[in-house]
């Protein structure tokens, strides 16, 4: 019903000319496709629903954080100011808040980085990711984990609004799943910024002449970006089912990301109500790794994600049933098949 209707909704996502501080951390193919008005992959509704629910979190958290006696300043309920970066090219965001907080509050950070100095006023940056995300985040961090974040308060902690009242900003992570909570202390790093305005400044140049720029991703962007069309083309990027092989998710890297998964996915088949999220998650997660490894599964802890190919495991002949009766082949099956997914047992 209309639920449906809401969850699988597609939008093609708007293209901006202004840099803007939250995308700039991106790859220099990434954002020359942008400047130059390449038409980007459109997001999933339920995509493009996960990433507008930013804005629900971040109230929370603001909203929690004067409920316990911090001073937010220039957050939603005034209204966020908006800050330009102090050197070129031109660089504009945003930011969650500027936090003032009392002398007597609490400082402990569950982590910070070696330039962190708590001070009165700081920068506070809000974000929620998903639950396996949050849980990296723990062990190693916003600049290893959410490089595109960690630029984007880079470029805060730069603005010249924003270093009238210092050079450290506070993190607020919220786990989307469980609304855990994580707080990481960074601080203003020139070379992260310097080397970020280098970057823009030779898209530009690029651009000015219609160019792109020979940089290609060799990670998982190469599976998720929305420009991966343009990069890399339908032939080039990695089959799903080039091998039969079932890996065991133990004697791989990422064996204790995958034990994670294993277990939140179990956590989602017992819950009524985030469940269905948790257990969706998970086969995401899953789907990420088999696709890396080019594989057509894999098993954790007695759980298996197998990749499946539903034009060629499926027990219906939909030919055959099309091409004697139409009208009950669009009536139960109708314009899509669902192609390639992953299946989890356990």
């Amino acid at each position: 019903m209309l639920k449906e209707k809401i969850a699988l909704e597609e939008k093609i996502p708007s293209i901006s000319t202004i840099w803007r501080a939250s995308g700039v951390g991106e790859c220099e193919n990434y954002l020359c496709h942008v400047r130059l008005g390449h038409e980007p992959l459109s997001l999933a509704g339920r995509v493009r629903h996960l990433l507008d629910d930013g804005v629900t979190h971040e109230r929370d958290i603001v909203n929690r954080l004067k409920a316990s006696g911090i001073v937010v300043m220039h957050s939603y309920v005034e209204g966020q100011v908006e800050v330009t970066c102090s050197l070129e090219p031109l660089v504009t965001g945003h930011p969650d808040g500027v936090l003032d907080v009392p002398k007597d509050f609490p400082k402990d950070l569950d982590y910070a980085d070696e330039g962190f100095k708590p001070s009165r006023f700081m920068l506070l940056e809000v974000t929620a990711p998903s639950h396996f995300t949050f849980q990296r985040l723990r062990r190693s961090h916003m600049r290893e984990i959410l490089w595109r974040k960690f630029v984007q308060v880079q470029m805060y902690l730069n603005s010249e609004e924003i270093r009238s009242y210092g050079n450290c900003c506070i993190v607020e992570v919220k786990n989307k799943n469980t609304s855990e909570l994580y707080e990481e202390g960074v601080s203003f790093d020139k070379d992260v910024v310097s080397a970020t305005l280098e970057k823009l400044l030779t898209v530009e140049h690029l651009v000015s002449q219609g160019k792109m720029s020979e940089f290609r991703c060799d990670d998982w962007r190469r599976n998720y970006c929305r420009y991966r069309h343009l990069c890399f083309g339908e032939v080039e990027l990695p089959s799903l089912l080039e091998s039969q092989d079932i890996l065991r998710g133990e004697s791989l890297n990422e064996c204790e990301q995958l034990e994670e998964v294993a277990e939140v996915w179990r956590k989602g088949k017992l819950l009524k109500t985030e469940g269905e999220d948790l257990i969706s998650d998970s086969r995401e997660q899953f789907a990420e790794v088999i696709r890396q490894y080019g594989c057509r599964g894999l098993t954790v802890d007695d759980v298996k994600a197998l990749m499946i190919d539903a034009g060629i495991t499926r027990k219906t002949d939909y030919d055959l049933l099309k091409s004697k009766y139409p009208e009950a082949y669009t009536e139960v099956v109708g314009s899509s098949i669902r192609e390639s997914y992953v299946r989890v047992t356990g």
